[in-house]
């Protein structure tokens, strides 16, 4: 799914083998991932070359980069709502693919014919035959599962229920050390139609993320889970008048990093967990006429810390000024108001331009002073006494023309957003078994603005897409780099990819995308200087310095192996390659120094002096893959 979301203007993945993605200038945590309502807190699988939304098992995806209705919320940059399949009310089916790292298989049962019926599925990574002989001891797998039950209740009621699992773990048995994430969502949702004007949807939902660092006897963990309440009414007041509204009561726990067991437990200070409560009101109205279509929402968002708690207060140098105790209950409340409005034009029946502005607050953050997507050693904090909500404007405009000829869409899209109480850290920040961690965290300022492009073919034995996206993405935090602005790392001026699909015959698919963004911002040393026969790095601006810039082909090939389009047994065999041209494409540059017995750690020029010299590290280079497709 996030290679997927990498083609859509305005969306730019964080770097190869990873499943973070930045939309228009915005953080990774500012992205809201939601399954049949339930958040995912960690879509990742392997520290990213996965991403656990299993595509077989999605029946609907939406994406909101702008314009994001009433009845969302909670994060300033996207939201990407999945719907995951109900499930064949008529016939039972059994589909799967095999490949010599995943394997999946899935499972329809109608259990009441008409009524009721299940959709199961199961995903699997395979890659012991990859390290078992020369490591026996190596426990390394993730696995997802996917279970849908959704039934008809007489004629006005329909109820669903979803449970989804992801897990992750790289262990080394004989040392009982290693790692290990997992997410959990769940879902219960209950449909009912009072007439045929008003439609009531409630859901009871809940999601969890939990990760576990062992060493010998001792363990780290820090999660995040949220249970919520919601109901969301449509009232459908005359054929071109339309109302939503509704209201959502959540919790949220925050485990921030904590030692759960081992020697470490007298070692390290206890970190406080924390619990929080959101509450929410909306109201949306849409009228829609021949010509002129427009919405006007507000979303009313009330987030309060609830005790018993204990926190610190710093001054002015985030020094630790006082430690004060709260009793149960609520405290340090904050409510907020977001207004969104839009309005679109029809210039004829092929074209129309829609401008739309909406205010967003953000109430969590996710702290990690590391910009490697292979790390985990990540915590989430909530707003409270230290941390106000962060928020967003956004202004968009966007042309939309039709050519029927050709059979082509057009989007050119213009965006601004202005950005506050950002979070950023101070020089080497301390976030892991930290009872201060706010006293680590600098906020800021942000501005957002870009420019989108997207040619689209959707029919005809040749379809594709062609987008191009020129944004930026500039930070200015008083008690960083001077108080001077700096581009974020998710700040990359050019993005343009390229997709094609071409059948070649009724049984043979071609595949192929092309891409290609500038490197990411990072601070590279401007000098040395000798300390106690050490080399110490010099730093001037922050982010002064960029990676290379990233380019990557794919290749796919899909040949239907049934001749019969309807044949009831259906197969498929696909071969794809990922970095077909083997480009090399830097994720990290490092510096590294000579080893005091003379031998570089790295490649050198032994004509200068000892010093620190830079490594880039890439990823994939040429990435090959076989997968068998069935279907019953």
């Amino acid at each position: 799914m996030i290679k997927g979301l990498q083609t859509l203007p305005g969306i730019k993945t964080h770097s190869d083998g990873s499943a973070f993605f930045y939309v228009r200038g915005g953080d990774r945590d500012q992205n809201l991932i939601i399954i049949d309502d339930a958040p995912i807190f960690n879509p990742a699988h392997l520290f990213g070359f996965y991403s656990m939304v299993i595509p077989e098992a999605t029946k609907e995806i939406k994406v909101y980069k702008s314009d994001i209705p009433a009845n969302l919320g909670d994060r300033l940059s996207s939201i990407v709502s999945i719907r995951t399949k109900d499930g064949n009310l008529n016939k039972w089916s059994f589909s799967g693919s095999l490949n010599p790292l995943v394997n999946r298989f899935a499972l329809e049962i109608p259990v009441i014919k008409e009524k009721a019926s299940i959709y199961t599925s199961i995903r699997r990574s395979n890659f012991e035959w990859l390290y078992q002989n020369n490591n026996p001891d190596l426990d390394l797998a993730f696995g997802d599962f996917n279970f849908k039950w959704n039934s008809k209740v007489g004629r006005k009621d329909r109820l669903y229920f979803t449970i989804i699992t992801g897990t992750d773990v790289l262990a080394d048995l004989a040392s009982s050390s290693g790692i290990s994430w997992a997410n959990v969502a769940t879902t219960l949702r209950w449909n009912h139609l009072f007439g045929p004007r008003l439609f009531l949807n409630t859901t009871l939902y809940s999601g969890s993320y939990n990760y576990r660092l062992s060493l010998q006897n001792n363990s780290w963990e820090s999660g995040i889970g949220t249970i919520s309440l919601k109901t969301d009414f449509n009232h459908y007041i005359n054929p071109g008048l339309k109302a939503n509204f509704g209201l959502e009561v959540a919790a949220y726990g925050f485990n921030p990093g904590r030692i759960s067991e081992g020697n470490l437990l007298s070692i390290f200070p206890e970190i406080n967990q924390r619990i929080t409560q959101k509450r929410t009101v909306y109201y949306q109205i849409e009228k829609l006429s021949r010509k002129w279509q427009w919405s006007a929402g507000i979303r009313m968002p009330s987030w309060s810390n609830v005790g018993p708690a204990e926190y610190f207060t710093f001054d002015e140098d985030y020094q630790v000024r006082d430690i004060i105790t709260q009793p149960e209950g609520f405290y340090n409340t904050y409510v907020r108001l977001d207004p969104r409005a839009s309005i679109r034009y029809s210039i004829d029946s092929t074209s129309h331009l829609k401008l739309s502005l909406g205010r967003y607050h953000q109430f969590l953050q996710l702290i990690s002073n590391s910009v490697s997507p292979f790390t985990a050693l990540e915590v989430w904090l909530p707003s409270g006494p230290n941390i106000k909500p962060q928020s967003a404007v956004q202004f968009d405009l966007d042309y939309i023309k039709y050519f029927p000829r050709p059979r082509l869409s057009l989007l050119l899209g213009l965006y601004y957003k202005s950005l506050t109480n950002q979070v950023d850290y101070v020089g080497h920040a301390n976030t892991v078994l930290n009872p201060r961690l706010e006293g680590e965290l600098r906020f800021g300022e942000m501005k957002a603005y870009g420019f989108e492009f997207l040619l689209e073919k959707e029919v005809g034995k040749l379809r594709g897409a062609l987008s191009y996206t020129f944004s930026r993405a500039i930070r200015q935090t008083p008690a960083l780099n001077n108080g001077r602005e700096y581009p974020a790392f998710q700040d990359r001026p050019h993005d343009v990819s390229l997709m094609i699909n071409y059948q070649v015959s009724d049984r043979f698919l071609f595949s192929a995308y092309w891409t290609a963004f500038s490197g990411s911002a990072f601070s590279s040393p401007t000098g040395f200087y000798q300390f106690r026969n050490q080399t110490i790095p010099i730093y001037d601006n922050l982010n002064n310095d960029r990676l290379p810039g990233y380019q990557r082909l794919d290749l796919s090939f899909t040949y239907r192996l049934h001749r019969n389009p309807v044949n009831r047994f259906q197969h498929s065999l696909g071969f794809s390659v990922f970095n077909a041209l083997a480009h090399k494409n830097i994720i990290a540059i490092d510096f590294n120094k000579v080893s005091e017995e003379g031998k570089p750690v790295i490649p050198v020029n032994f004509v200068s002096d000892r010093d620190l010299v830079s490594s880039r590290t890439d990823l994939i280079r040429f990435f090959p893959s076989l997968t068998y497709k069935f279907k019953i």
